[in-house]
Protein backbone atom coordinates (compact mmCIF):
# COMPACT_ATOMS: atom_id res chain seq x y z
CA UNK A 1 0.00 0.00 0.00
CA UNK A 2 1.27 3.04 -0.58
CA UNK A 3 1.56 5.87 2.13
CA UNK A 4 0.55 9.18 1.63
CA UNK A 5 3.03 11.73 3.76
CA UNK A 6 1.09 14.91 5.52
CA UNK A 7 2.97 18.04 4.41
CA UNK A 8 5.28 19.02 7.01
CA UNK A 9 6.78 23.17 6.33
CA UNK A 10 4.82 25.58 5.22
CA UNK A 11 7.23 25.96 2.98
CA UNK A 12 5.93 24.30 0.37
CA UNK A 13 2.72 25.87 0.80
CA UNK A 14 4.73 29.27 -0.81
CA UNK A 15 6.24 27.33 -3.75
CA UNK A 16 2.79 25.77 -4.64
CA UNK A 17 1.58 29.20 -4.40
CA UNK A 18 4.46 30.68 -6.52
CA UNK A 19 4.01 27.98 -9.20
CA UNK A 20 0.45 28.82 -9.59
CA UNK A 21 1.06 32.02 -10.12
CA UNK A 22 3.46 31.06 -12.83
CA UNK A 23 1.16 29.13 -14.57
CA UNK A 24 -0.98 31.93 -14.61
CA UNK A 25 0.96 34.72 -15.56
CA UNK A 26 2.97 32.52 -18.38
CA UNK A 27 0.10 31.36 -20.13
CA UNK A 28 -0.32 32.92 -23.60
CA UNK A 29 2.30 35.44 -25.20
CA UNK A 30 4.51 36.45 -22.87
CA UNK A 31 6.03 39.79 -23.22
CA UNK A 32 9.25 38.73 -21.19
CA UNK A 33 12.56 38.84 -23.12
CA UNK A 34 13.96 36.78 -19.98
CA UNK A 35 15.27 33.18 -21.53
CA UNK A 36 14.22 30.12 -19.25
CA UNK A 37 17.55 27.63 -19.04
CA UNK A 38 16.43 23.85 -18.25
CA UNK A 39 19.20 21.68 -17.85
CA UNK A 40 18.55 18.11 -19.21
CA UNK A 41 21.08 15.38 -17.55
CA UNK A 42 21.49 12.56 -19.67
CA UNK A 43 22.91 9.38 -20.33
CA UNK A 44 22.26 8.87 -24.01
CA UNK A 45 24.45 7.64 -26.62
CA UNK A 46 24.88 9.68 -29.37
CA UNK A 47 21.65 8.41 -32.03
CA UNK A 48 19.16 8.95 -29.03
CA UNK A 49 20.90 12.25 -28.23
CA UNK A 50 20.79 13.77 -31.98
CA UNK A 51 16.92 12.62 -31.68
CA UNK A 52 16.32 14.18 -28.46
CA UNK A 53 18.17 17.42 -29.42
CA UNK A 54 15.74 17.40 -32.68
CA UNK A 55 12.72 17.16 -30.66
CA UNK A 56 14.28 20.26 -28.28
CA UNK A 57 14.78 22.38 -31.17
CA UNK A 58 11.19 21.99 -32.50
CA UNK A 59 9.94 22.19 -28.95
CA UNK A 60 11.84 25.72 -27.92
CA UNK A 61 9.83 26.85 -31.57
CA UNK A 62 6.31 25.81 -31.07
CA UNK A 63 7.03 27.64 -27.24
CA UNK A 64 8.62 30.59 -29.04
CA UNK A 65 5.48 30.78 -31.74
CA UNK A 66 2.72 29.48 -29.61
CA UNK A 67 3.52 31.79 -25.80
CA UNK A 68 6.03 34.05 -27.50
CA UNK A 69 8.23 32.99 -24.52
CA UNK A 70 12.38 31.89 -24.85
CA UNK A 71 12.90 28.55 -23.76
CA UNK A 72 16.82 27.08 -23.95
CA UNK A 73 16.87 23.89 -23.19
CA UNK A 74 20.52 22.42 -22.13
CA UNK A 75 20.87 18.72 -23.13
CA UNK A 76 24.17 17.65 -20.79
CA UNK A 77 25.70 14.46 -20.86
CA UNK A 78 26.51 13.24 -17.44
CA UNK A 79 27.71 9.88 -18.32
CA UNK A 80 25.85 6.32 -16.32
CA UNK A 81 22.92 6.46 -14.44
CA UNK A 82 25.20 5.94 -11.13
CA UNK A 83 27.39 8.98 -12.47
CA UNK A 84 24.04 11.05 -12.59
CA UNK A 85 22.21 9.65 -9.05
CA UNK A 86 25.75 10.46 -7.38
CA UNK A 87 25.99 14.32 -8.87
CA UNK A 88 21.85 14.88 -8.34
CA UNK A 89 22.64 13.79 -4.39
CA UNK A 90 25.25 15.75 -4.06
CA UNK A 91 23.39 18.81 -5.95
CA UNK A 92 20.36 18.68 -3.50
CA UNK A 93 23.04 20.55 -0.79
CA UNK A 94 24.58 22.50 -3.23
CA UNK A 95 21.54 23.78 -4.83
CA UNK A 96 23.47 22.48 -8.24
CA UNK A 97 20.99 19.83 -9.53
CA UNK A 98 19.12 19.52 -13.00
CA UNK A 99 15.35 20.32 -14.09
CA UNK A 100 14.99 16.95 -16.04
CA UNK A 101 17.47 13.88 -15.07
CA UNK A 102 17.36 10.47 -16.73
CA UNK A 103 17.35 8.32 -13.85
CA UNK A 104 16.13 4.67 -12.70
CA UNK A 105 13.16 4.47 -10.47
CA UNK A 106 15.51 3.02 -7.35
CA UNK A 107 17.38 6.34 -8.04
CA UNK A 108 14.49 8.43 -7.74
CA UNK A 109 13.13 6.45 -4.56
CA UNK A 110 16.74 7.79 -3.05
CA UNK A 111 16.16 11.21 -4.08
CA UNK A 112 12.29 11.12 -2.06
CA UNK A 113 14.17 9.80 0.84
CA UNK A 114 16.14 12.47 1.13
CA UNK A 115 13.20 15.26 1.61
CA UNK A 116 12.20 16.74 4.74
CA UNK A 117 8.98 17.26 2.85
CA UNK A 118 6.74 16.62 0.50
CA UNK A 119 8.40 18.08 -3.16
CA UNK A 120 11.23 19.51 -1.54
CA UNK A 121 13.49 17.82 -4.80
CA UNK A 122 11.09 15.68 -6.78
CA UNK A 123 8.69 17.37 -8.42
CA UNK A 124 4.88 14.93 -8.53
CA UNK A 125 3.86 15.10 -11.57
CA UNK A 126 0.33 14.37 -10.31
CA UNK A 127 0.00 17.78 -9.98
CA UNK A 128 0.82 19.14 -13.75
CA UNK A 129 -0.51 15.41 -15.29
CA UNK A 130 -3.96 17.11 -13.92
CA UNK A 131 -3.68 20.66 -14.55
CA UNK A 132 -6.33 22.05 -16.22
CA UNK A 133 -3.63 24.96 -17.85
CA UNK A 134 -0.88 22.38 -18.50
CA UNK A 135 -1.99 18.92 -18.55
CA UNK A 136 -1.86 16.08 -21.49
CA UNK A 137 -5.44 17.29 -22.26
CA UNK A 138 -4.09 20.67 -23.04
CA UNK A 139 -1.82 22.35 -25.24
CA UNK A 140 -2.41 20.46 -28.71
CA UNK A 141 0.78 21.87 -30.00
CA UNK A 142 2.62 20.00 -27.64
CA UNK A 143 0.43 16.73 -27.40
CA UNK A 144 -1.46 17.18 -31.24
CA UNK A 145 -3.57 13.37 -30.53
CA UNK A 146 -4.67 14.38 -27.25
CA UNK A 147 -3.88 10.86 -25.31
CA UNK A 148 -3.98 11.51 -21.78
CA UNK A 149 -2.01 9.24 -18.99
CA UNK A 150 -3.73 6.14 -19.67
CA UNK A 151 -1.94 5.66 -23.04
CA UNK A 152 0.82 4.76 -21.37
CA UNK A 153 1.68 1.02 -21.61
CA UNK A 154 0.29 0.54 -17.98
CA UNK A 155 3.21 -1.58 -16.43
CA UNK A 156 5.53 1.45 -17.67
CA UNK A 157 3.46 3.98 -15.92
CA UNK A 158 3.13 1.96 -13.04
CA UNK A 159 6.83 1.59 -12.55
CA UNK A 160 6.75 5.41 -11.88
CA UNK A 161 4.72 5.32 -8.98
CA UNK A 162 5.78 2.50 -7.48
CA UNK A 163 7.48 4.17 -4.46
CA UNK A 164 6.45 4.84 -0.76
CA UNK A 165 4.95 7.87 -1.22
CA UNK A 166 1.69 8.36 -3.28
CA UNK A 167 2.26 10.12 -6.75
CA UNK A 168 4.04 10.01 -10.35
CA UNK A 169 7.46 11.14 -9.81
CA UNK A 170 8.95 9.98 -13.34
CA UNK A 171 7.97 8.77 -16.89
CA UNK A 172 9.23 6.28 -19.07
CA UNK A 173 10.84 7.64 -22.14
CA UNK A 174 11.59 4.56 -23.81
CA UNK A 175 11.89 0.81 -23.00
CA UNK A 176 13.15 -2.56 -23.64
CA UNK A 177 13.29 -5.70 -21.59
CA UNK A 178 15.27 -9.36 -22.26
CA UNK A 179 14.93 -11.25 -25.29
CA UNK A 180 16.77 -14.07 -26.81
CA UNK A 181 18.74 -14.34 -29.73
CA UNK A 182 19.79 -17.43 -31.34
CA UNK A 183 21.93 -19.02 -34.25
CA UNK A 184 19.04 -20.24 -36.09
CA UNK A 185 20.27 -22.40 -38.33
CA UNK A 186 22.54 -24.74 -36.43
CA UNK A 187 19.59 -24.32 -33.59
CA UNK A 188 17.28 -25.85 -36.23
CA UNK A 189 19.78 -28.56 -36.10
CA UNK A 190 20.17 -28.96 -32.37
CA UNK A 191 16.44 -29.37 -32.01
CA UNK A 192 15.97 -31.45 -35.76
CA UNK A 193 18.79 -34.36 -33.21
CA UNK A 194 17.33 -33.45 -30.09
CA UNK A 195 13.57 -34.25 -31.21
CA UNK A 196 13.14 -35.28 -35.10
CA UNK A 197 8.88 -34.89 -34.43
CA UNK A 198 9.34 -31.11 -33.86
CA UNK A 199 8.43 -29.76 -37.34
CA UNK A 200 7.75 -26.07 -36.04
CA UNK A 201 10.76 -25.14 -34.86
CA UNK A 202 10.08 -21.26 -34.10
CA UNK A 203 6.74 -22.27 -32.19
CA UNK A 204 9.07 -24.52 -30.21
CA UNK A 205 11.37 -21.24 -29.48
CA UNK A 206 9.13 -19.03 -28.56
CA UNK A 207 7.23 -21.47 -25.92
CA UNK A 208 10.03 -22.92 -24.20
CA UNK A 209 10.06 -23.13 -20.55
CA UNK A 210 13.77 -22.74 -19.01
CA UNK A 211 13.74 -26.71 -17.81
CA UNK A 212 13.10 -27.70 -21.09
CA UNK A 213 15.52 -25.32 -22.37
CA UNK A 214 18.14 -26.89 -19.62
CA UNK A 215 17.09 -30.30 -20.81
CA UNK A 216 17.44 -29.01 -24.68
CA UNK A 217 21.36 -27.23 -23.80
CA UNK A 218 22.04 -30.71 -22.04
CA UNK A 219 21.74 -32.39 -25.19
CA UNK A 220 23.71 -29.66 -26.79
CA UNK A 221 26.43 -29.77 -24.91
CA UNK A 222 27.31 -33.85 -25.34
CA UNK A 223 28.54 -32.59 -28.85
CA UNK A 224 28.76 -29.10 -28.77
CA UNK A 225 31.03 -28.61 -32.35
CA UNK A 226 28.26 -30.24 -33.85
CA UNK A 227 26.40 -26.85 -33.86
CA UNK A 228 29.53 -24.78 -34.17
CA UNK A 229 33.56 -25.24 -34.72
CA UNK A 230 34.07 -21.98 -32.26
CA UNK A 231 31.63 -22.74 -29.56
CA UNK A 232 32.19 -22.35 -26.06
CA UNK A 233 28.74 -22.78 -24.12
CA UNK A 234 25.79 -22.71 -25.27
CA UNK A 235 23.82 -20.00 -23.59
CA UNK A 236 25.28 -16.28 -22.20
CA UNK A 237 22.70 -14.33 -19.51
CA UNK A 238 23.86 -10.71 -19.50
CA UNK A 239 21.93 -9.61 -16.14
CA UNK A 240 23.13 -12.30 -13.19
CA UNK A 241 20.41 -9.64 -11.39
CA UNK A 242 17.65 -9.69 -13.83
CA UNK A 243 18.31 -13.70 -13.88
CA UNK A 244 17.41 -13.97 -10.01
CA UNK A 245 14.22 -11.42 -10.01
CA UNK A 246 13.33 -12.88 -13.12
CA UNK A 247 12.86 -16.35 -11.68
CA UNK A 248 11.88 -15.13 -8.26
CA UNK A 249 8.73 -13.33 -9.79
CA UNK A 250 7.93 -16.01 -12.20
CA UNK A 251 7.82 -18.46 -9.59
CA UNK A 252 6.03 -15.73 -6.77
CA UNK A 253 8.95 -16.08 -4.66
CA UNK A 254 9.77 -13.30 -2.13
CA UNK A 255 12.03 -10.29 -2.87
CA UNK A 256 11.08 -7.09 -1.86
CA UNK A 257 7.72 -5.24 -0.42
CA UNK A 258 6.23 -2.94 1.54
CA UNK A 259 4.88 -4.24 4.51
CA UNK A 260 2.96 -1.56 7.28
CA UNK A 261 4.12 1.53 4.54
CA UNK A 262 8.11 0.71 5.14
CA UNK A 263 10.17 -1.50 2.63
CA UNK A 264 11.41 -5.30 3.41
CA UNK A 265 13.64 -6.98 2.12
CA UNK A 266 12.61 -10.50 1.55
CA UNK A 267 14.77 -12.31 -1.13
CA UNK A 268 16.34 -14.29 2.13
CA UNK A 269 14.38 -17.36 2.07
CA UNK A 270 14.78 -20.82 1.28
CA UNK A 271 12.69 -20.67 -1.96
CA UNK A 272 15.43 -18.39 -3.33
CA UNK A 273 18.42 -20.50 -2.00
CA UNK A 274 17.02 -23.61 -3.82
CA UNK A 275 16.63 -21.50 -6.93
CA UNK A 276 20.19 -20.20 -7.07
CA UNK A 277 21.42 -24.36 -5.86
CA UNK A 278 19.31 -25.15 -8.81
CA UNK A 279 20.56 -22.83 -11.22
CA UNK A 280 24.41 -23.46 -9.82
CA UNK A 281 23.82 -27.13 -10.86
CA UNK A 282 23.00 -25.92 -14.44
CA UNK A 283 26.23 -23.40 -14.27
CA UNK A 284 28.22 -26.50 -13.16
CA UNK A 285 27.15 -28.94 -15.94
CA UNK A 286 28.33 -26.19 -18.47
CA UNK A 287 24.78 -25.30 -19.76
CA UNK A 288 25.22 -21.59 -19.65
CA UNK A 289 27.61 -18.62 -18.23
CA UNK A 290 26.42 -14.99 -16.92
CA UNK A 291 28.23 -11.60 -17.31
CA UNK A 292 29.08 -11.58 -13.75
CA UNK A 293 30.79 -14.98 -14.47
CA UNK A 294 32.06 -14.32 -18.10
CA UNK A 295 34.58 -11.26 -16.29
CA UNK A 296 31.72 -8.75 -16.87
CA UNK A 297 31.40 -9.20 -20.55
CA UNK A 298 28.40 -8.87 -22.56
CA UNK A 299 27.19 -11.85 -24.55
CA UNK A 300 26.77 -9.98 -27.64
CA UNK A 301 30.82 -10.53 -28.19
CA UNK A 302 30.57 -14.14 -27.96
CA UNK A 303 27.53 -14.61 -30.34
CA UNK A 304 28.32 -12.50 -32.87
CA UNK A 305 31.69 -14.58 -33.03
CA UNK A 306 30.03 -18.02 -33.10
CA UNK A 307 31.33 -18.81 -29.36
CA UNK A 308 27.98 -19.52 -27.96
CA UNK A 309 24.38 -20.74 -29.74
CA UNK A 310 21.99 -18.17 -27.27
CA UNK A 311 22.47 -14.90 -26.11
CA UNK A 312 20.03 -13.29 -23.31
CA UNK A 313 20.30 -9.70 -23.27
CA UNK A 314 18.51 -6.17 -23.16
CA UNK A 315 16.22 -5.06 -26.02
CA UNK A 316 17.55 -1.62 -26.21
CA UNK A 317 21.08 -3.02 -27.06
CA UNK A 318 19.40 -5.60 -29.76
CA UNK A 319 21.77 -4.72 -32.78
CA UNK A 320 25.34 -5.21 -31.02
CA UNK A 321 23.68 -8.90 -31.54
CA UNK A 322 23.48 -8.95 -35.49
CA UNK A 323 26.05 -10.85 -37.22
CA UNK A 324 25.61 -8.62 -40.09
CA UNK A 325 23.83 -10.54 -42.91
CA UNK A 326 27.37 -12.04 -44.20
CA UNK A 327 27.20 -14.39 -41.40
CA UNK A 328 24.71 -16.47 -39.94
CA UNK A 329 20.94 -16.21 -39.50
CA UNK A 330 19.24 -14.69 -35.72
CA UNK A 331 16.30 -16.30 -34.63
CA UNK A 332 14.54 -13.89 -32.19
CA UNK A 333 12.17 -14.97 -29.12
CA UNK A 334 11.02 -14.23 -25.74
CA UNK A 335 12.92 -15.92 -22.82
CA UNK A 336 11.87 -19.19 -22.05
CA UNK A 337 9.82 -18.87 -18.34
CA UNK A 338 10.86 -20.30 -15.24
CA UNK A 339 7.05 -20.66 -14.85
CA UNK A 340 4.78 -20.61 -18.07
CA UNK A 341 1.49 -19.41 -16.02
CA UNK A 342 3.35 -16.29 -14.58
CA UNK A 343 5.58 -15.11 -17.69
CA UNK A 344 6.11 -11.72 -17.08
CA UNK A 345 9.67 -10.12 -17.46
CA UNK A 346 11.67 -6.76 -16.30
CA UNK A 347 11.42 -3.94 -18.14
CA UNK A 348 14.36 -1.43 -18.58
CA UNK A 349 15.06 1.63 -20.26
CA UNK A 350 15.57 5.67 -19.69
CA UNK A 351 12.92 6.94 -17.17
CA UNK A 352 12.54 11.14 -16.53
CA UNK A 353 11.94 13.11 -12.97
CA UNK A 354 11.70 16.39 -12.80
CA UNK A 355 13.83 18.36 -10.16
CA UNK A 356 12.87 21.26 -7.75
CA UNK A 357 16.32 23.55 -7.16
CA UNK A 358 17.42 24.86 -4.01
CA UNK A 359 19.77 27.20 -6.18
CA UNK A 360 17.51 29.90 -7.63
CA UNK A 361 14.64 31.71 -5.92
CA UNK A 362 11.22 29.87 -6.37
CA UNK A 363 9.39 32.47 -8.80
CA UNK A 364 12.59 30.97 -11.47
CA UNK A 365 12.32 27.59 -10.34
CA UNK A 366 8.61 27.11 -10.89
CA UNK A 367 8.91 28.44 -14.50
CA UNK A 368 11.82 26.06 -15.03
CA UNK A 369 9.88 23.03 -13.70
CA UNK A 370 6.61 24.21 -15.86
CA UNK A 371 8.37 24.57 -19.21
CA UNK A 372 10.12 21.30 -18.34
CA UNK A 373 6.75 19.71 -18.00
CA UNK A 374 5.58 21.20 -21.29
CA UNK A 375 8.73 19.45 -22.43
CA UNK A 376 8.44 15.70 -21.24
CA UNK A 377 4.50 16.03 -22.39
CA UNK A 378 5.73 16.70 -26.16
CA UNK A 379 8.66 14.26 -25.48
CA UNK A 380 6.30 11.43 -24.78
CA UNK A 381 3.69 12.38 -27.28
CA UNK A 382 2.23 9.71 -29.82
CA UNK A 383 4.62 10.82 -32.64
CA UNK A 384 7.83 11.84 -30.63
CA UNK A 385 7.97 8.73 -28.50
CA UNK A 386 7.34 6.91 -31.73
CA UNK A 387 10.02 8.14 -33.79
CA UNK A 388 12.75 8.54 -30.57
CA UNK A 389 12.55 4.92 -30.77
CA UNK A 390 13.13 4.39 -34.19
CA UNK A 391 16.29 6.48 -34.25
CA UNK A 392 17.51 4.59 -31.36
CA UNK A 393 18.94 0.52 -31.45
CA UNK A 394 16.32 -1.31 -29.88
CA UNK A 395 13.99 0.35 -27.42
CA UNK A 396 10.45 0.74 -27.26
CA UNK A 397 7.68 3.40 -27.16
CA UNK A 398 5.91 4.09 -24.14
CA UNK A 399 2.40 5.07 -25.48
CA UNK A 400 0.03 2.65 -26.92
CA UNK A 401 -1.00 5.05 -29.34
CA UNK A 402 2.87 5.51 -30.55
CA UNK A 403 2.87 1.36 -31.67
CA UNK A 404 -0.17 2.31 -33.83
CA UNK A 405 1.31 5.04 -35.77
CA UNK A 406 1.51 4.57 -39.56
CA UNK A 407 5.53 5.39 -39.03
CA UNK A 408 5.74 2.75 -36.71
CA UNK A 409 3.47 -0.01 -38.37
CA UNK A 410 5.60 0.13 -41.13
CA UNK A 411 8.62 -0.70 -39.13
CA UNK A 412 7.36 -3.35 -37.68
CA UNK A 413 6.59 -4.66 -41.01
CA UNK A 414 10.19 -4.81 -41.87
CA UNK A 415 11.95 -7.66 -42.30
CA UNK A 416 15.31 -6.60 -40.71
CA UNK A 417 17.29 -7.34 -37.56
CA UNK A 418 15.71 -4.46 -35.07
CA UNK A 419 12.03 -4.69 -36.17
CA UNK A 420 12.24 -8.63 -35.53
CA UNK A 421 13.56 -8.11 -32.45
CA UNK A 422 10.42 -4.90 -31.69
CA UNK A 423 7.79 -7.45 -33.07
CA UNK A 424 8.88 -10.29 -30.19
CA UNK A 425 8.75 -7.60 -27.82
CA UNK A 426 5.41 -5.73 -28.59
CA UNK A 427 3.28 -9.10 -30.16
CA UNK A 428 5.19 -12.03 -27.75
CA UNK A 429 5.91 -10.40 -23.93
CA UNK A 430 3.26 -7.81 -25.05
CA UNK A 431 3.06 -5.53 -22.34
CA UNK A 432 3.85 -8.39 -19.49
CA UNK A 433 6.31 -6.66 -17.64
CA UNK A 434 6.99 -7.36 -13.80
CA UNK A 435 7.02 -3.86 -11.13
CA UNK A 436 8.66 -4.08 -7.59
CA UNK A 437 8.47 -1.49 -5.04
CA UNK A 438 11.38 0.86 -4.85
CA UNK A 439 13.05 2.75 -1.95
CA UNK A 440 16.34 3.82 -0.78
CA UNK A 441 18.25 0.70 -0.78
CA UNK A 442 16.18 -1.13 -3.81
CA UNK A 443 19.01 -0.77 -6.23
CA UNK A 444 21.43 -1.61 -3.70
CA UNK A 445 19.45 -4.78 -3.05
CA UNK A 446 19.40 -5.52 -7.25
CA UNK A 447 22.82 -5.24 -7.22
CA UNK A 448 23.26 -7.80 -4.30
CA UNK A 449 20.83 -10.24 -5.75
CA UNK A 450 23.34 -10.37 -9.18
CA UNK A 451 26.05 -10.70 -6.42
CA UNK A 452 24.43 -13.85 -5.38
CA UNK A 453 24.70 -15.53 -8.79
CA UNK A 454 28.29 -14.37 -9.47
CA UNK A 455 29.46 -15.36 -6.38
CA UNK A 456 27.89 -18.69 -5.87
CA UNK A 457 28.49 -19.89 -9.43
CA UNK A 458 32.39 -19.26 -8.87
CA UNK A 459 32.44 -20.86 -6.16
CA UNK A 460 33.86 -17.78 -4.47
CA UNK A 461 31.09 -17.97 -1.30
CA UNK A 462 28.81 -21.02 -0.43
CA UNK A 463 25.30 -20.52 -0.41
CA UNK A 464 24.56 -19.16 2.80
CA UNK A 465 27.24 -16.80 3.10
CA UNK A 466 26.56 -14.98 -0.09
CA UNK A 467 22.58 -14.86 1.22
CA UNK A 468 23.64 -13.65 4.50
CA UNK A 469 26.45 -11.04 2.80
CA UNK A 470 23.98 -9.25 0.50
CA UNK A 471 20.94 -9.23 2.94
CA UNK A 472 23.33 -7.35 5.26
CA UNK A 473 24.49 -5.55 2.95
CA UNK A 474 20.68 -4.81 1.42
CA UNK A 475 19.97 -3.69 5.20
CA UNK A 476 22.80 -1.29 5.75
CA UNK A 477 21.87 0.88 2.29
CA UNK A 478 17.92 0.94 3.22
CA UNK A 479 18.37 2.46 6.51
Amino acid sequence: MKKRFKRTSNLIIGLTAIFSAALISSCGTSSSSDEITIHFWHTFGQDIQQSVTSKINAFEDLIYKNEGVKVSISLDYQGGYDDIKTKVLRGFSSGDTPTIAVAYPDHVAEYLSNESYDEEYVVNLDNLINDSEVGFSSESYLNPDGYGIDDFVPSFLEEGQSYLKSGTYSLPLMKSTEVMFYDEDNVNKLIGAYDSTIYNKAEFMQTLTWDKFMDLLKFAKTNLTNYGSNLQVPLIYDSDSNLFITDSYQNNYDYLSVKNDKSSCDFNNNNSKAMVQKLKEYYDQGLFITKGTNNNEYGSNKFVASECLFSIGSSGGAGYNDPGSASFNVGICKVPSFNKDNSYYVSQGPTLTLLNSHGVNTETNALRVKYAWKFLKYLTNTDSSASICLDSNGYIPVRESSFKTEEYQAYLKEDDFLPRCANVVYNDINGKYLNYPVFKGSATVRDEVGGIITQVFLGKKTLEKAFTDAYNNSLIAMN
